[in-house]
């Protein structure tokens, strides 16, 4: 199987330091692919004759792991810098979804308005899927 990994120069590397990141890793000798969150804190370029491997010094984005893991170039596949990380530890790797407006609006009205718990604008102020 031939090597599928991220070839970058070391002016790209560089700008994944401080980033989170989402890599989809992949090896020679196993068919599926691996997705992680990864904190880049470093790079390690290789050195001709001494050491022909780079890659990223990473951390895991729950906080447990206490040093940095390497992370190989050619191990990677895919990787997409997230634009935010919001409290429940999901991320938004594209930016916002456009939807396309609709006619209707979709949002389910109460039977009755303009009662003492349902205001005139047909507003519960609870959520209906």
């Amino acid at each position: 199987m031939p090597n599928l990994g991220l070839n970058i120069d070391a002016v790209t590397a560089f700008s994944y330091i401080g980033k989170t990141v989402l890599v989809e890793l992949v090896w020679n000798d196993d068919p599926e692919p691996l997705w992680r969150f990864k904190h880049i804190v470093g790079i390690v370029l290789p050195v001709s004759g001494i050491f022909e491997n780079a890659y990223f010094m990473t951390m895991d984005t729950n906080g447990l792991d206490p040093f940095p893991n390497e992370m190989f170039f050619e191990n990677i596949r895919t990787i997409r810098v997230m634009q935010y990380r919001d409290r429940h530890g999901s991320g938004n790797v594209l930016g916002c979804i456009a939807h396309p407006n609709s006619a209707e609006s979709g949002d389910a009205l109460p039977a009755r308005r303009n009662s003492s718990t349902v205001p005139s604008n047909g507003s519960t102020g609870a959520a209906h899927p």
